[in-house]
This record gives C-alpha cells, structure tokens and sequence, in this order.
C-alpha cells in the first residue's frame, strides 16, 4: 500500500490550533484589517504622491550643482520657519520622478514639502495629505509614533501567529488547493475562497506579516540589543542599526561642501544614484550629512552614508554590505511593501502586492464572517457583533475616501476627525438599520465619495494633468466605484446586470 502523501495529524493538535486561530483572528481582527487595507493601498505610495501633485515637473536626473542648490533653498525656508532641525531633499531614484525638498523639525511637528525644477529652484509647495495620513494610519495607527509603532508590531506578531495557526488548524488545506463547494451554503463557499487565497498566497503573507513585525517591534528589539550588549547604551545599540551617530553641539558652524561628498562617494559607488540627501542640525558643529543611495541590484531600498560637519565620512548603515543582520533589516522595507528599484518588473512586483495585500484583507473580513455565520448555524448568532463586523469592513474604505476628499479639499489637518467621525457614524448607523442595509449604503457611500474624489482632482488639476500617472489613478478610482457599485443588487437590478459571476460578487460582498 502507498504511504499518504499527507502526515496525518491528530484531531486535537487540529482543534488546539483551531481554537488558536479563532481566537487570535477575533482579538486582533478590526485592527489587522484596518492595516492590511491601509498597507494594500500604501504599497502604491509613490504613485499617491505623485496623483496628490500632477502638477509638479518631471526630473529624472539632476546634476550635483542641482541637489546643492536644492539643499540651500531648502536651509534657507527652514530658518525662515525658526529650524535647522532637518532638511531633506529627494530624487526620482527614491521612488517617483520629481524632484523636492523638505524641510521638518521633530520637536514641534513642523514639516513642509516643496516641489523643485531640474535646477533645484523651488515652484511651490508639495502637497501630501492623502499620503501622509495614510502612512500614519498604517506605521502608527495615528497613536504616538513609539506606542503606535510598538502596536502595529504587535498586530504583525497576531497575524504571523494567526496565519500558521490557520495552516496547522486544516491538514487538507494544501490537498484541497484547487478545491470550490459550490452550490452549497455561502459559509461553505466562503470558507473554501478563504482558504484558497490563504494557500495561494501563504509566501506573500508570511513575508509581510514578519516583516511588519520585525520593522514595527525594531525599538523593542534595539532595547534589548542596548542590554544585552551595550549596557543599556540605546545611542551605541542604535549606530549598529542606524549608522554611526554624532553628538548634539549647537557651536555655530559653517556647512561643509556637500557637493564634493556627492561626487565622491558617487565616484565609489558607479552603479548607485543618488535617492536622498539629509542635512540634521544645520548649521552647527553638531551637523551630519547624510546621503541615501539606491542600487538596483539590492534587496534594499536605500543605504544611508554619513559624513560630520568637517565632511568627513563616518559609515554606512551597513544595508548594502554590512552584517548579515543590518542588511535583513534593510531589507525588511522593500520586502513589506513590494517596492524594488525601476522598469516593468518592479511595476509587475508592485501590481502583484496590491492584488496579493488585497487577498490578505479579504481573508481577514471573510475570517470574521465565517465565524459569525458558524454561530448562526449552531443556533446561537450574534447581530451584534455582525453589523459591527459590517461596519468596520465597509466603513473603513468610507472613512478614506472621506479623508482623501478632505485632503484634495485642502483640509488636510481635519482629515483624523474627520476619519474617525466616518468610522463612528458607520458603527452608529448599525444601531438604526438592518446589517443588509448598512453594507449597501456603506458601499453605496463609499462608491459616490470616490467619483466625488475624481471629480475634485478634475477641478484642481484638469482633465489631463502634467503628469499622466495622476490621469491613471483616476481612471482606477472610477473602475473601483463601478465595482462597488456593481456589487449592490438594486444597482444590479436597475442596470439590468445579470450572470452568475455577478452574482457570486454580491454574494461576497453581502
């Protein structure tokens, strides 16, 4: 007799792990779904910003004259606002293809963006609400910066916990890969697309769950690194991850020649170009250069070299070509997000992060939905708990879409109210309406706040904007409000839209 192909695995160990798995899902389930949609949308970060600025030049290359020039402008809006904290100014190799300078000081908050020609002259200013608000919500959940880094961490931890409990806890799940009830009930069918998409794409789900665990617990990790090795020296434990450090010194001092540190290290480094050049505490002796470098052939985005205010060069991060250790880390960024140096592949990688980053907040809702609709089958639902469930699912693309209007609205500053005012009003709702009701008009809303977001992009920027990415991303918005329109029967109904693949759409979705 041939031996199975499948080790078999006892009835308790598979309930042990069920129970796991249920029971981390439920904990953690509004917020691993709050930063797994978050997450899919930010994979197109760069794309976002350059929507939020259609109208900014394109500057793939820049001259060293260029970049200092940017820098110096830069300095010169930074002491105007009373900093010399930071200022920052990007390239096309970090990521889209403009040229901007940023200027930030971390104590009070102060941060402002301004989008520069090929000549490093600034145009005006560089607007990044929808982005910026976004980010936040998904590093930091908008809590402050530590706590909330610490608590997405965690939320990586439960969702890399959850997804091999949900291998553990189903022994057939990799022999019935290709495997659909259909026909049956819709818990059934759900269950089986839920565990199809969690096979599928079980890779893609490790990576970015311990990736997010590994970025979001990184000062956990640097404490523990500090006792252990440096006798509790958070400073020396951060140079063996941040690079070599310099110590704060307000002594006025002149700012060195940056543009030969560019072309020097430039000259060392042919196949790299240049992403970023950072300037912390200007101006004083206490100053570092710092300058960001993309190679394309690198797992990581960018490795950072430093240099102190006598230019002279202090080290890397160590991303590139450092320990084992330091290029892991560096890589965790490209690896979570799908973000890999140019050209048609990197655009195929990125596309397949979005589907895949989807799939994975699918397979959180549908988690969920499984469970509640266990319960109704054993005689013992919970209402409650389900249109709260609905109203989580559909209130948070609500909620962005009311932040992304706010923002291209110029209201950038109300858009966390206003985020939570939709989140809570779509809660609320669930008290006066049937759960059916909720995900129709929540969907509903969310379908006409998106089309309203197009339109306003038009009146801002123009039909054909500068930059034709922006011309793109409208056009998906208006595909993505279809959808979700597609999926409300009486929409359906009224469309006179029929088949069966329809169908199993609304299904899904209500």
């Amino acid at each position: 007799m041939a031996r199975p192909i499948w080790p078999k695995i006892s009835s308790r160990f598979v309930s042990s792990m069920l129970a796991g798995h249920s029971a981390l899902g439920l904990l953690f389930a509004a917020l691993i779904y709050i930063v797994c949609l978050s997450g899919s949308v930010l994979v197109l970060a760069h794309e976002i910003d350059r929507w939020e600025n259609p109208d900014a030049p394109i500057v793939r290359e820049v001259e060293t004259s260029a970049l200092v020039t940017a820098a110096e402008n830069g300095m010169q809006k930074a002491l105007e606002a009373g900093t010399h904290d930071y200022v920052s100014v990007t390239t096309a190799a970090d990521g889209h293809p403009n040229f901007s300078v940023r200027f930030a000081d971390f104590q009070t908050g102060l941060d402002e963006t301004f989008m520069l020609d090929e000549a490093g002259e600034i145009l005006g200013p560089r607007h990044d609400g929808f982005g910026h608000f976004l980010e936040h919500l998904h590093f930091y959940l908008h809590l402050p910066q530590t706590i909330g880094l610490f608590v997405v961490g965690l939320i990586g931890v439960a969702l890399l916990s959850s997804v091999w409990s949900g291998v553990f806890s189903h022994p057939r799940i990799f022999k019935d890969v290709f495997k659909f009830r259909r026909g049956g009930s819709k818990r059934l069918e759900e269950a089986d697309l839920h565990n199809r998409l969690s096979v599928w794409g079980l890779p893609f789900h490790i990576i970015v769950s311990l990736t997010g665990a590994v970025l979001g617990l990184a000062t956990l990790v640097l404490g523990i690194l500090a006792l252990a090795a440096f006798d509790g020296d958070m400073d020396r434990a951060g140079e063996v991850i941040g690079g070599p450090s310099v110590a704060r010194d307000e002594t006025p001092a002149e700012v060195p020649d940056i543009g030969i540190m560019i072309d020097g290290l430039l000259a060392e480094h042919p196949e790299a170009k240049l992403a970023r050049l950072g300037i912390r505490q200007f101006g004083t002796r206490g100053q570092t250069v710092q300058l960001d470098l993309a190679t394309a052939r690198d797992l990581t985005i960018t490795d950072r070299h430093i240099f102190d205010t006598n230019g002279t060069y202090l080290g890397s991060r160590g991303f590139s070509d450092g320990s084992l250790g330091n290029q892991v880390i560096g890589a965790s960024g490209a690896l979570h997000f799908g973000w890999f140096s140019e050209g048609w592949v990197a655009g195929l990688i990125k596309a397949a992060y979005v589907i895949l980053g989807f799939a994975l907040t699918f397979i959180t809702s549908s988690g969920v939905a499984i469970w509640i609709a266990r319960r109704q089958d054993k005689g013992k639902p919970v209402p409650g708990w389900e249109k709260a469930w609905t109203a989580t699912v559909w209130g948070q693309p609500f909620a962005l879409a009311t932040v992304a209007i706010a923002a291209l609205a110029g209201l950038s500053a109300a858009a966390l109210p206003l985020y939570l005012l939709a989140c809570l009003a779509a809660l609320s709702a669930g008290f006066f309406v049937s759960r059916l009701t909720l995900s129709r008009a929540l969907r509903a809303l969310t379908a006409g706040l998106v089309v309203g977001v197009v339109l306003l992009h038009f009146v801002r920027f123009g039909l054909m904007p500068t930059d034709s990415a922006a011309l793109v991303m409208n056009l998906g918005l208006l595909c993505l409000s279809a959808l979700l329109a597609l999926t409300i029967e009486p929409v359906r109904k009224a469309l006179r839209v029929s088949g069966g693949e329809t169908r199993d759409v609304q299904q899904a979705a209500e």
